[in-house]
């Protein structure tokens, strides 16, 4: 790949951005990505990335070959696409890849969802994933521009996860029978997403999701045994969903299973195939880092 090719912005630097810049960079790309926030611009910026407020992505990706569309849409779609459509067909980009949600599944009381599964979704929020996933699909369609779609399940990482939830005694275990759900790490997102840039040559819909469904009792009731704790106290799904906030009761009103064969065909295994082996990675490092601190 030429360096002219290796040039990436990335719309919407978020939560995963230091994983994914960090992970792009080291595949030697150029990194462009837009961002309001000034601690994760200043960052970043450390980083070696060229970082635009978002009232300049037009600046961000003309600079680009390539986009990771990161932002979440609007009720209307991608907001990203609608507004630049124009620009980026003119602008010879050899790949996008957008984060969308499994979300748009919907509810499939427990069973496998793979990327040919119908779209069950009932919630507004689901749909706007949904808008913006065929807002991008439409438009690489018309323009012969690849465009690869990852559809990702929970995320979590150093900074987002249940050990420091519990340590922080934010945590508020529910019981649900027979529900499951799946997560990945950040640190696989930002190596599946930068290996896709890389190769540039796929399109279409995959599951960005590791490989061990879980119900949220139990991935709370490992990290308790490696944090050699007592389980924190639940409270029955039943007893507690009538005082549930509605974003809340959204996500335990869907159960599903993920299937990621496809990303593991496509991409290889995971670094961390389920939440034991991240919780496992999140607790030695936060152990490593308080030792150090005394």
């Amino acid at each position: 790949m030429s360096n002219i090719e290796k040039k990436i912005a990335i719309l919407g630097l978020g939560n995963i951005s230091y994983e994914l810049c960090s992970s792009l960079i080291r595949k030697g790309f150029k990194v462009f990505g837009t961002t309001n926030n000034p601690e994760r611009k200043s960052q970043l910026q450390k980083l070696g990335v060229k970082v635009f407020t978002h009232n300049k992505t037009l600046q961000c990706i003309s600079n680009s070959t390539k986009i990771i569309i990161t932002a979440p849409p609007d009720m209307q779609g991608c907001p990203i696409i609608r507004s630049y459509f124009k620009e980026i067909k003119n602008l010879e980009i050899k790949w996008i890849g957008y984060l969308s949600s499994t979300s748009v599944y919907g509810n499939y009381d427990g069973q496998k969802v793979n990327e040919d599964s119908d779209l069950k979704f009932l919630n507004s929020t689901a749909n706007a994933r949904y808008r913006g996933e065929q807002d991008l699909l439409d438009f690489g369609n018309k323009y012969s521009i690849p465009i690869e779609i990852f559809r990702v399940s929970g995320i979590y990482g150093q900074h987002r996860n249940v050990i420091k939830q519990i340590l922080s005694n934010k945590i508020n275990p529910i019981f649900k029978e027979n529900h499951f759900f799946n997560r990945i790490h950040e640190k696989d997102i930002a190596r599946v997403l930068s290996e896709a840039a890389y190769l540039k040559i796929n399109s279409g819909i995959i599951n960005l999701s590791d490989s061990l469904p879980a119900s949220q009792l139990e991935v709370i009731k490992y990290a308790a045994k490696i944090m050699k704790i007592n389980l924190p106290k639940y409270k029955n799904y039943k007893e507690f969903v009538n005082n549930m906030p509605d974003t809340m009761k959204r996500f335990w009103e869907n159960n599903r299973r993920v299937d990621n064969s496809l990303l593991i065909e496509r991409y290889g295994e995971l670094l961390f195939p389920s939440y034991k082996e991240g919780l496992k990675y999140i607790y030695s490092d936060y152990l490593f880092n308080t030792s150090n601190k005394d």
